[in-house]
């Protein structure tokens, strides 16, 4: 079935939430019509057999297959695997199948690994640190002193700045764990490189979305820096077949409305993409689909593969990931997925 060429506005969204996840089911309309705010229906609900063993209120990445779907939260070192059980009375049930330690180096084990995206392409399973630095909060009950110390102080770690490879067998389990830095690509580009020591709520590096094309190469999407003002970044990377090295790097760039990319997902030969404000801006949550290509305005660029689909509407967290799950000539079904979600149940909410 061919894609949909002008699938540009929204008019219905139904949701379901699960602590962090948030199911979204939007309608085509006339894609002449203005910005549309989906609309949330807790008419339906996922569940889980257990609770979960990640923590469920800073759900930060996922992946969903026929076959497992797999969750990352910002906070901890691991990601976890979970197997479809039958569906009752339409309602969609996951038994929990792995927990996966992801680094168990005394660094991470004594900070956090600040994974933001999953991908996956079989056999492996690609999970990215946000490589960001960060600056403390200032607290109102501290001498005036230490708040300074704090805000003249930038906090680096390590254990953020790495990408994940995991691999896993016929069954779904994990058999080899392997990862790689983009701290040097990073600080070489010539555009991000002057934004890697700067805090990632102030624009500085901040890595959120994570996908994979049909050829293998990896799309990582950045939630800031935001340039000009307006033109978020794309890194397309390529690996070696045989060894888990990137072997080229080229930059896609894509102008968002002052939005950096928070979620990245596959749908078919084109992407998802959530976006929303770099820091603490009040700018609403985003839905664009894209075709991979570079969007940055030219002369060249006569028509751009970058369609705005949605604004989601608030919710109970922050909206961090989005997974595709299916399209049809009249609507496209995706999830969310939410950090800092203040309420949650094995059952949903």
């Amino acid at each position: 079935m061919p894609l949909i060429s002008h699938l540009t506005r929204v008019t219905h969204s139904k949701t379901i939430f699960l602590g962090g996840l948030v199911l979204g089911l939007i309608f085509n309309i006339n894609p002449a019509m203005a910005n549309t705010l989906a609309t949330s229906q807790n008419d339906q609900a996922w569940s889980f057999s257990t609770e979960l063993g990640i923590d469920p209120l800073n759900i930060s990445g996922i992946v969903v297959t026929a076959d497992f779907m797999a969750l990352a939260t910002d906070e901890g070192h691991q990601i976890q695997l979970f197997k479809p059980l039958k569906t009752k009375a339409g309602q969609q049930t996951w038994q929990p199948s792995q927990l996966i330690s992801l680094d168990n180096s005394p660094a991470a084990l004594n900070s956090e690994l600040d994974i933001e995206g999953l991908a996956w392409q079989a056999p492996y399973l690609y999970a990215i640190g946000s490589h960001s630095v960060k600056r403390s909060k200032l607290k109102d009950n501290n001498a005036a002193k230490k708040n300074l110390k704090r805000l003249q102080t930038i906090i680096r770690e390590p254990a953020r700045q790495q990408l994940f490879r995991i691999q896993l067998d016929g069954h779904y389990k994990a058999v080899a764990v392997e990862s790689l830095s983009l701290a040097d690509e990073l600080q070489n580009h010539p555009t991000l490189g002057l934004f890697t020591g700067i805090p990632s709520k102030e624009n500085g590096v901040d890595i959120e979305g994570l996908a994979i094309d049909a050829k293998g190469r990896l799309l990582v999407g950045l939630r800031g820096p935001v340039l000009r003002g307006n033109i978020a970044t794309v890194l397309r990377l390529k690996l070696h077949k045989k060894k888990f090295k990137i072997k080229s790097v080229k930059t896609r760039y894509l102008p968002l409305t002052g939005r950096g990319i928070r979620g990245m997902s596959e749908m078919a030969s084109d992407f998802l993409l959530l976006t929303g404000a770099v820091g603490d801006q009040v700018l609403s949550y985003q839905v664009y689909r894209w075709d991979g290509e570079n969007a940055l305005p030219s002369e060249s660029v006569s028509k751009t593969g970058l369609h705005y689909l949605c604004d989601l509407p608030p919710m109970m967290g922050k909206p961090e990931g989005i997974q595709f799950l299916k399209i049809t000539p009249s609507n496209v079904e995706f999830i969310i997925v939410q950090d800092g979600h203040k309420k949650w149940t094995a059952n949903g909410v």
